[in-house]
């Protein structure tokens, strides 16, 4: 009996994941992070957001067809990242954005421009794993989880969400300006005092 509720559990937090436009990380990114420093109820909206986001913009006749849309909240900020041909459906996307429940502000770094190379895309991937694995190393400030650090790389340039401390944030960033292929670090965080 304990094993086939386990079973289920897993079931269930296997298939809770995200379906997306476009999505760098895996399933598992979305899964609860004890470290958190969240409050459980707005990682829940985060998370309601970004559902709300992917499903609005891969329901839309034009979006899909002409942008590549990746989409990521934070305490309510909602980062928008990729590329689209076109200035008009570039504001349409940011348009309806702005108005999906809990979004309290759109950070938009789309560009205007044709749609990465998967290849770019997986690279990205990559990209954010090494981060990750590399921010995991580190110890110092004693403060220091990189639980607390979202990463999302698009096409070479870093993102950087949480709830941190100064020094925090400065030693994830310049961990990460070492990195090869980081093309620049953008730090979107919010200090704690």
């Amino acid at each position: 009996m304990r094993l086939r509720l386990t079973l289920v559990l897993s079931s269930i937090l296997l298939s809770s994941g995200c379906s997306s436009i476009n999505n760098h990380g895996s399933d598992f990114d979305n899964l609860p992070n004890i470290y958190d420093r969240r409050e459980g109820q707005v990682a829940l909206t985060d998370e309601q957001i970004e559902i709300k986001a992917r499903e609005d913009l891969s329901n839309d006749p034009i979006i899909p067809y002409q942008s590549h849309v990746n989409v990521n909240a934070y305490n309510g900020t909602l980062l928008v990242t990729g590329q689209t041909l076109d200035e008009k459906v570039h504001k349409q996307i940011i348009d309806n954005l702005r108005i999906i429940q809990g979004v309290k502000r759109v950070q938009d770094e789309m560009v205007i421009a044709p749609e990465t190379h998967a290849s770019t895309q997986s690279n990205d991937s990559r990209m954010t794993n090494r981060i990750k694995t590399e921010l995991d190393k580190v110890h110092h400030p004693t403060n220091f989880s990189s639980a607390n650090i979202t990463v999302i790389t698009e096409n070479g340039s870093v993102y950087l969400m949480g709830l941190v401390y100064k020094d925090e944030a400065d030693m994830a960033a310049s961990v990460i300006q070492k990195m090869q292929g980081v093309k620049k670090v953008i730090k979107l965080f919010e200090y704690l005092q």
